[in-house]
């Protein structure tokens, strides 16, 4: 949506700023390719899979809770200039340090199917490690971003990934993503990057680089993250071992009826307490 801005005090009339979102990126009908094959362990994952277009394609519709993703990292790494360049479709050169949390909502239709990424831009300052870390729990998705331009920024990933490991499940995706690519040049970028994928294949995480300020691979990198998050959500829900969904005939069904049943039962419980 457009962002106005009124020119002056005495003026009545608002001007429109150039920093309209592209919500066409919110639509994804393929899997997005991961920036660096070697250093993702997802690199297998270049389409969705089969037991997820089978459940899109069905005729019966489903409904799959949110993806929460946390944005984690050093001081002045960039995650919130990263995560308001894709969100709002600005940059902020002179954007002050979180405090504690931000968030973010956003709504992407994933082969059809409406999805919703809930966005966690937490703080990387000491002082606000407490509250962040309250907000880390049962995320899908672990962001890691680092600052290419600072070398001690990338050593610090392990712990920050081991932080938020301590809180979810091990299933959980991972990122390592690098930020600032627009201020090295090529050689001290491959450098950098080099050491980046070693540390990403430590840590059993994808890499990817990216530039907030120009723009470069924000989108892929976001459409990437939802695709994969997606797909694990439909094949854990269409999985053998949910208990939820019954074993014979059409499971989307009987998952949709089942939630419908146990949705009435509880309105009927509510209004029998209401009226005795």
């Amino acid at each position: 949506m457009p962002t106005f801005r009124k020119p002056s005090k005495k003026a009545n009339s608002y001007e429109i700023l150039n920093n309209n979102v592209d919500y066409g990126s919110r639509t994804i009908d393929r899997m997005p390719r991961a920036y660096c094959d070697r250093a993702s362990p997802y690199r297998g994952r270049v389409e969705f899979g089969e037991k997820t277009r089978r459940a899109c394609g069905s005729v019966m519709s489903f409904y799959l809770c949110a993806c929460k993703a946390i944005f984690v990292g050093d001081v002045a790494t960039g995650k919130s200039s990263l995560v308001n360049r894709f969100c709002h479709e600005i940059f902020d050169g002179d954007y002050r340090g979180t405090i504690g949390v931000d968030f973010e909502v956003e709504k992407f239709h994933v082969l059809s199917h409406a999805y919703s990424l809930q966005i966690w831009d937490t703080a990387g300052h000491e002082r606000f490690k407490c509250i962040s870390q309250a907000y880390y729990r049962n995320a899908n998705v672990i962001v890691v971003v680092f600052d290419l331009t600072r070398a001690e920024s990338l050593m610090n990933a392990r712990r920050w990934l081991d932080d938020a490991m301590k809180l979810n499940h091990p299933g959980a995706l991972k990122f390592l993503v690098g930020t600032k690519k627009d201020l090295l040049d090529d050689h001290s970028l491959l450098a950098v990057e080099r050491e980046a994928e070693t540390m990403a294949n430590d840590l059993q995480a994808e890499y990817w680089s990216v530039s907030a300020q120009t723009g470069e691979n924000v989108t892929q990198l976001f459409q990437r993250l939802t695709a994969l998050a997606f797909d694990s959500a439909v094949q854990r829900l269409m999985g053998p071992n949910n208990p939820v969904v019954h074993p014979s005939g059409n499971s989307l069904l009987n998952l949709y009826f089942l939630k419908k049943d146990e949705k009435d039962k509880k309105l009927k419980k509510c209004s029998f307490c209401k009226i005795n």
